[in-house]
């Protein structure tokens, strides 16, 4: 029995100590980041701004009249929100504000469903030059515009911003803000610094028109449909930039409830891509494509939330058992783990909120652990996480 529980033991803690390591060198690749000078004389060009909203009208009326406000300075920019679910009255009050609302109608909604919807509507129209991906909830920086022309100058095809926290009203939003943090320091960031695609996050996301057009009708994800698009991007040798200048405030989930039902969709669609792309992933390293590969096994990386808890488990378990060296295993791959973490994230987004987070950890295990009793759900429908208006 102690042989077997060993050798399970080792086996896990083999994988999260690849994982851990993986983190701390994208970590380090982060902090190599320099700012680049956006150019200040560039042409305006043509920009689709689209807004899948579902059931979401209290948070895609305060977006919209924010965001409008914004690109009122721009007259180049259409602004379209795809309304799925909606109420009639907050149609007729998006329309008001000066937003192009398509109105569509699903049996099973996803988010695909509307941006396909939106392409088959306006079709190939060579007018825009580029579209933003937005949530029903996002809100724009001022620069934003400018910060996409820039980066369609240098000549990306496929942009990934950085999506700030817009409330920290409780501590599951704080932690759920850090999370978000950590992920784009090491995933988009520090994996850009090592020459390889900037994962997509779903939203704050700009692309070549054309481009988009060209992938979004291949997408049939129910959930998490930009790991779809960012591995059909690297396969076809489409490169992923991260721009963090192209930034928008986005609403965290604010109960363990909500953050179990989106970490379990989540989930669900990293490991269903896994298994899907790892065979052709592997095919096409082979012929040099590198980041299609690493794009497939960043799918393999464990649940944030668990891990530190699995290898705490670990440690104290293979102390009973007496097993010094697996123990001592264990917690050196939290510290490592866990300073990964410090490495990315900056103090002044958690140290004045220590009670707040402390009091929400309980609430973070377990969200963590029940969003694994979702993941069977998302695999036939879509899980929605309900937007609200931000009282920071």
């Amino acid at each position: 029995m102690e042989i077997l529980f060993s050798i399970i033991s080792a086996t896990i803690l083999s994988y999260l100590f690849l994982s851990a390591c993986y983190n701390l060198i994208l970590a380090f690749a982060s902090k190599t980041y320099k700012p680049k000078a956006n150019s200040t004389e560039l042409e305006d060009k043509p920009l689709l701004i689209l807004v899948p909203s579902y059931k979401s009208d209290e948070a895609i009326l305060d977006s919209t009249k924010a965001n409008l406000k914004v690109c009122a300075k721009y007259p180049l920019i259409t602004y379209m929100v795809v309304a799925d679910s909606l109420q009639p009255e907050t149609t007729a009050t998006l329309i008001q504000l000066g937003a192009k609302v398509l109105e569509v109608n699903f049996e099973k909604s996803t988010k695909v469903k509307s941006l396909k919807a939106a392409i088959a509507h306006l079709g190939k129209n060579k007018d825009f030059d580029a579209v933003l991906v937005l949530d029903a909830d996002n809100v724009l920086e001022e620069n934003f515009y400018q910060a996409i022309l820039s980066n369609r100058a240098a000549g990306h095809l496929a942009i990934q911003g950085e999506r700030l926290a817009a409330n920290q009203n409780t501590g599951m939003a704080v932690l759920d803000g850090l999370s978000e943090k950590a992920n784009q320091e090491m995933l988009c960031k520090g994996a850009n610094q090592l020459g390889l695609s900037s994962k997509l996050t779903g939203s704050a996301m700009a692309f070549d028109y054309d481009v988009f057009c060209q992938y979004i009708v291949q997408l049939n994800a129910i959930g998490g449909f930009d790991k779809e698009l960012e591995l059909l991007l690297t396969s076809a040798g489409v490169w992923i930039h991260y721009a963090p200048e192209l930034a928008v405030y986005d609403e965290k989930v604010s109960s363990s409830a909500d953050f179990a039902k989106q970490r379990g969709r989540w989930l669900e669609s990293q490991y269903t891509f896994l298994r899907k792309s790892i065979a052709p992933a592997t095919r096409q390293l082979f012929k040099g494509n590198l980041d299609f590969f690493h794009k497939s096994m960043q799918l393999a990386l464990p649940p944030r939330v668990l891990a530190p808890i699995v290898l705490v488990v670990l440690g104290l378990l293979n102390m009973i058992f007496g097993n010094s060296i697996l123990a001592w295993g264990s917690f050196a791959t939290l510290i490592i783990l866990l300073g990964s973490y410090a490495l990315v994230l900056p103090r002044v987004m958690y140290t004045s909120k220590i009670k707040l987070l402390l009091r929400a950890m309980p609430g973070l295990f377990i969200g963590g652990i029940s969003a694994l009793t979702w993941m069977k759900r998302s695999k036939k429908e879509f899980l929605h996480t309900t937007h609200k208006t931000i009282n920071s």
